[in-house]
């Protein structure tokens, strides 16, 4: 009744092309059209990091060979292209904290499609920010994707365990070697307890050069965690 009433005052509309949409989406605000044009990440994959690998033959991509990252292996469920980048960007930039919803969706079919095990992982653990980014920008959000990804398989959703460190530059803002350099010794765990001997899912909206994650995954190791893996939305090609 609720959600009715809600699309009578605010009619739905597909959150990429803006047209009215008169049957709810199973994307859960994307239209049929839309859906088809957010481009999925498909195999062969990076065994390390899950990029598409262009060259089968070869046994890891040539950032995952040139860096060779801390975590055991990471996920991410589409490119980063158009037009997922724009909802990425309004998702995590200006309050569009609704998207959540269909953003999940997307990791959680990537998840499905190729039959990976999530469940191996006791613990989902979202990126931190710094807490004066996080002021800055009212919420995390890869906190609200982790929160929808550990209610759909009831994993545990550990917060504020995993924290920042020391405040650092924006890696958006830096180069390739910059950003492993900036982020080094960026995060700290409060209870090393409660990471100790169990699986530990890191999830991130968007993973670039690797950087972020490696330092994670670095540091969870550090408190005794056996397994580190990434799930992200999206991967920079």
């Amino acid at each position: 009744l609720l959600s009715g009433l809600c699309d009578l005052v605010y009619p739905p509309h597909c959150l990429i092309c803006k047209k009215h949409l008169t049957i709810r989406s199973p994307k859960e605000g994307l239209c049929l059209n839309c859906q088809d044009t957010v481009v999925h990440n498909t195999p062969p994959f990076c065994p390390k990091c899950s990029r598409h690998l262009h060259n089968p033959r070869l046994p890891r991509c040539p950032d995952c060979k040139k860096t060779s990252p801390h975590f055991d292996f990471a996920w991410a469920a589409c490119p980063y292209q158009m037009p997922l980048s724009d909802l990425i960007c309004r998702f995590k930039y200006n309050h569009k904290t609704y998207l959540r919803k269909p953003l999940a969706r997307l990791m959680i079919d990537f998840l499905e499609t190729y039959r990976l095990d999530i469940r191996q992982f006791e613990q989902i653990v979202p990126m931190p920010l710094f807490p004066s980014r996080l002021r800055e920008r009212g919420y995390n959000q890869s906190q609200l994707l982790a929160q929808e990804i550990g209610q759909r398989y009831k994993i545990k959703l550990s917060l504020n365990n995993l924290v920042r460190a020391r405040e650092t530059e924006h890696q958006a803002r830096l180069s390739e070697k910059e950003r492993w350099t900036n982020i080094h010794g960026a995060f700290r765990i409060k209870n090393c307890i409660e990471f100790s001997g169990k699986n530990i899912l890191i999830i991130d909206d968007l993973l670039t050069t690797g950087a972020t994650a490696s330092e994670a995954a670095h540091t969870v190791k550090d408190a005794g965690a056996k397994t580190v893996g990434i799930l992200t939305l999206a991967i920079k090609e």
